[in-house]
């Protein structure tokens, strides 16, 4: 499921959330590149949370550009941004359409990590023929200082708590909620101009079932999902090491949370099923460690699981993929805030898993995440498991819901009913081969009769044997038959006959 920050990210500039003067000077700007001129590219500058990236990627979809983006979670030095913006920044793409290049938080390109990015981006900047949007939260940044001559900068400010306010109350009336003006008033002033963490604490309250006023007012840092979904992006997006390993500094959550995002959203990211095996071949060493802090009480391990779930899974991939990734949260997470009678549905399955895979509930709870994308993936080891596990069909529905449940049902029935036919079938060949012995004992017990062997026990008869006693039995049967038939037509004859006058021919027929 998405979260609620891309599920309404905006589609198009009438969309986005204020921003006015800025959507104008941006539609003048493309609008220049179409006529043929060719204007500075666009440095958007702003505070987290704004709309710099949304900004560029709506404009893009309503003047039919493709999108080519750069962002911190790549290499940024001198030769990953000629290979990757170079060419984009001078071609079109094989469809006909212009590229719009996006390089996201330009300030943060800098150390030896990104050596000579800056350098070889304003190359890039001199000979480009399509539009470059870059942002940045600090312009004047000393990492991008020599950048600022070549191009236009752009301001933008924290939105508007009444736009934010707006937001916040469609997407309320979207979703059904039951709250009120009053607190989603708060929930906009409590971001600070931060649209995308008002938009995750309006989720987070709307999960944990409680939207009242006094809630908001004891909000924690409200930057907290935000900070994940932005570390996410990070691991899942970058194949270098150094890259990964420092995606979860700024992360205000545990280990043991951050996994459980990481195996929900690598299926969504990786596309090769080698690659997400190998990425949970890691989280499941990286669940090991976890599993030793609470069993030893030596949060040393923290360390090597962090490693795992980062480093491990950001080089499973074989390469970056360029696409853009709806992330959204852990489904272990969303069924553990509904009814009470849900949750223990939920506690019942992974009693079940835990039980047979000889594992705790908590960690039957990963491997409930790998059931479910073989589900998607693989119905039919899916429905295997759900056998193995003894699920019932209420709670597999509760699970993975009417549809995908009902899938599996139908695969259960079909393999029960060849697994029935199967048995009756043995029962069958059973049921000969008992009829078969039989036979032998007969045969065996004729040949002690007529001694015509000296010692039974223990011997053994072919079958070609007894299908040759059996056929000489048939034929004894039948010589017998047809003797008793004889013998009855000339008793039935003499009766014809007594008492009439014969020749002497017909007297010894």
């Amino acid at each position: 499921m998405l979260s609620w920050v891309e599920k309404y990210r905006p589609r198009s500039l009438k969309d986005v959330a204020g921003h006015e003067k800025v959507k104008e000077k941006l539609k003048t700007w493309i609008e220049s590149y179409l006529k043929g001129e060719n204007p500075k590219p666009i440095l958007l500058v702003g505070p987290p949370g704004c709309g710099k990236t949304t900004l560029a990627y709506a404009l893009a979809n309503d003047y039919g550009f493709e999108v080519i983006e750069l962002n911190a979670s790549d290499k940024r030095n001198s030769s990953a941004i000629k290979k990757v913006v170079g060419h984009a920044a001078t071609s079109s793409s094989i469809f006909g359409k212009k590229f719009l290049i996006v390089l996201d938080e330009v300030d943060g390109i800098s150390g030896k990590e990104d050596a000579g990015g800056v350098s070889e981006l304003i190359k890039i900047i001199k000979k480009a023929k399509n539009p470059i949007i870059l942002t940045a939260n600090d312009a004047y940044a000393t990492s991008i200082r020599s950048l600022l001559p070549y191009v236009e900068i752009i301001q933008l400010n924290p939105v508007h708590t009444n736009s934010i306010y707006k937001v916040l109350k469609k997407i309320a009336q979207k979703e059904g909620l039951d709250v009120d003006d009053k607190t989603l008033k708060m929930i906009a002033q409590h971001s600070a101009g931060d649209l995308r963490s008002a938009i995750n604490d309006l989720e987070a309250l709307a999960l944990s079932g409680d939207l009242s006023y006094e809630t908001v007012q004891k909000l924690p840092d409200r930057k907290r999902e935000a900070n994940i979904f932005d570390a996410l992006r990070v691991i899942l997006k970058t194949t270098h090491y150094g890259i990964a390993t420092t995606a979860l500094m700024n992360v205000d959550e545990t280990p043991d949370v951050i996994i459980e995002w990481i195996a929900e959203n690598v299926p969504k990211e990786y596309e090769k099923a080698e690659e997400v095996a190998r990425a949970f071949e890691y989280l499941s060493k990286a669940d090991r460690y976890l599993g030793r802090v609470m069993k030893r009480q030596n949060y040393g391990f923290w360390k090597y699981a962090t490693t795992l779930m980062t480093a491990g899974v950001a080089l499973s991939k074989d390469e970056k993929y360029r696409k853009w990734t709806p992330y959204s949260y852990p489904k272990i997470f969303r069924l553990l805030t509904k009814t009470k009678a849900e949750r223990e549905i939920l506690n019942k399955i992974l009693k079940k898993i835990g039980e047979k895979t000889h594992t705790s509930s908590k960690r039957a709870r990963f491997d409930l995440q790998i059931l479910e994308i073989l589900a998607k993936e693989n119905p039919y080891i899916a429905a295997d498991l759900v056998d193995y596990f003894e699920i019932k069909e209420d709670e597999l529905k509760a699970l993975f819901g009417e549809r995908l449940s009902s899938k599996l049902l139908k695969i259960l029935k079909e393999k029960k009913k060849k697994k029935s036919e199967k048995n009756k079938r043995e029962d069958k060949k059973d049921k000969k081969n008992e009829d078969k012995k039989e036979v032998k004992k007969e045969i065996i017990k004729k040949k002690k009769e007529d001694k015509k062997v000296e010692e039974v026990k223990g011997y053994e008869i072919s079958d070609t044997e007894v299908k040759k006693d059996i056929k000489n039995l048939e034929t004894q049967k039948q010589v017998k038959k047809e003797k008793e038939i004889k013998e009855k037509k000339k008793e039935d004859k003499k009766k014809e006959n007594k008492g009439k006058q014969l020749t002497l021919d017909a007297f010894f027929k």
